[in-house]
């Protein structure tokens, strides 16, 4: 569908969508055997070297929270002034004629913003940068991440994504978005764009039902399925909190991954990390990207654990106290399907390339000129 055809698309329809509404496009994109490709960036957290850019009138009730924000925004403009240039030139480098998209994996921008105005303003710089660099004729798509969503004021944030990406989005598609959460085609491929900041159960399981007769199923989410083994951040994975109350729900779409034999795409905790897992009678793979380059040592690939049984120790080696017996059993509740298993606090640009019921992730770390490591996910 051109610019044109589009426009036809009513605004005031595309206006009342809601963060939760869902499409299955089944146009298919392309030949359903040929090899393929799909450039990723992982995180980016886009931002500017002056703070008061986007971030003018920006507050937070917790003063301590604030303060680690805005050491995020001097992180956030060091690198965008500087070496995360250098990976996005990269990862455009990796386009090549069996390229058809290129995804971004959520927290396209730092977000932390006062008003809706801004917040748009922001997302269309964003995607306007990443667009002409790396996608200037592919479409450039985007997950909701929860940086995305982010301000004073959480809804009015939220509101602005809606009204800004789906839209943009369906036109970047060629084909109208009715919300956050969506699957398209491509060939004998389905690709399902789940929002994870408010998981809706129906949405999800509607999509993944009807992506099940797809040869390869694609879940692109910004968070990971899988519990992460971090002290701070172990329970930033969909459907997850500390207390685990959502613990059917989380099992429930566990189930409904593992009948597709997903493949899910991912960021949000900013490593690179390659998860094999076997269960409830089908398999999970999880591929997660991070394109937060902030320290030069990122710039390198170098696991920091390996093997199936090193899943789920990090946390309780960096705090003992959070070796509860539910937290364990949260942990071996997981860590008995792993088949393998591999972290890296690596920073960079990643190609998706299918072939045929083979697919593998190439992994460029910082600006690397050659691939640093290979995930064999099919």
């Amino acid at each position: 569908m051109d610019r044109r055809n589009f426009l036809k698309y009513s605004a005031a329809g595309l206006a009342g969508l809601a963060l939760t509404d869902s499409l299955s496009l089944a146009g298919a994109h392309g030949p359903g055997d040929e090899r393929y490709s799909v450039v990723i960036l992982g995180d980016t957290h886009y931002d500017a070297a002056d703070p008061e850019i986007y971030h003018a009138g920006y507050t937070d009730p917790n003063p301590k929270r604030e303060e680690l924000h805005r050491k995020e925004f001097k992180r956030n403009g060091d690198m965008w002034a500087g070496r995360c240039r250098n990976l996005v030139k990269r990862a455009s480098c990796l386009v090549e004629d069996d390229t058809r998209y290129v995804f971004q994996m959520g927290d396209l921008i730092q977000g932390d913003t006062a008003d809706y105005d801004t917040h748009k303003r922001f997302l269309e710089d964003a995607m306007n940068l990443f667009k002409a660099e790396v996608a200037p004729d592919l479409p450039f798509l985007t997950v909701a991440g929860n940086h995305d969503l982010r301000g004073n004021d959480d809804a009015v944030c939220a509101k602005a994504y809606a009204d800004y990406m789906v839209p943009r989005l369906s036109e970047e598609l060629g084909e109208p978005l009715p919300g956050t959460n969506f699957m398209f085609r491509s060939g004998p491929d389905a690709f399902v764009f789940i929002n994870f900041s408010k998981p809706d159960v129906p949405t999800i399981e509607k999509l993944l039902t009807e992506a099940r007769n797809a040869r390869h199923t694609f879940v692109v989410v910004h968070s990971p399925v899988f519990p992460f083994d971090d002290a701070k951040y172990y329970w930033w994975y969909l459907l997850g909190n500390r207390k685990d109350s959502r613990a059917e729900e989380r099992r429930h779409v566990r189930r409904l991954l593992a009948a597709c034999n997903a493949i899910v795409l991912c960021g949000h905790v900013h490593t690179t990390e390659f998860l094999n897992w076997e269960g409830d009678g089908g398999r999970i793979t999880q591929m997660t990207m991070s394109s937060v380059w902030s320290k030069e040592e990122q710039g390198t690939y170098k696991e920091l654990l390996s093997g199936k049984e090193a899943y789920g120790t990090r946390l309780f080696e960096k705090d003992p106290s959070l070796k509860t017996e539910a937290n364990v059993a949260l942990f071996d509740e997981y860590r008995q399907g792993i088949r393998s298993y591999s972290m890296a606090n690596s920073a960079g640009s990643y190609k998706l390339i299918v072939n045929g019921p083979k697919v593998y992730v190439d992994f460029y770390a910082g600006d690397s000129s050659r691939r640093s490591k290979r995930f064999i996910l099919r």
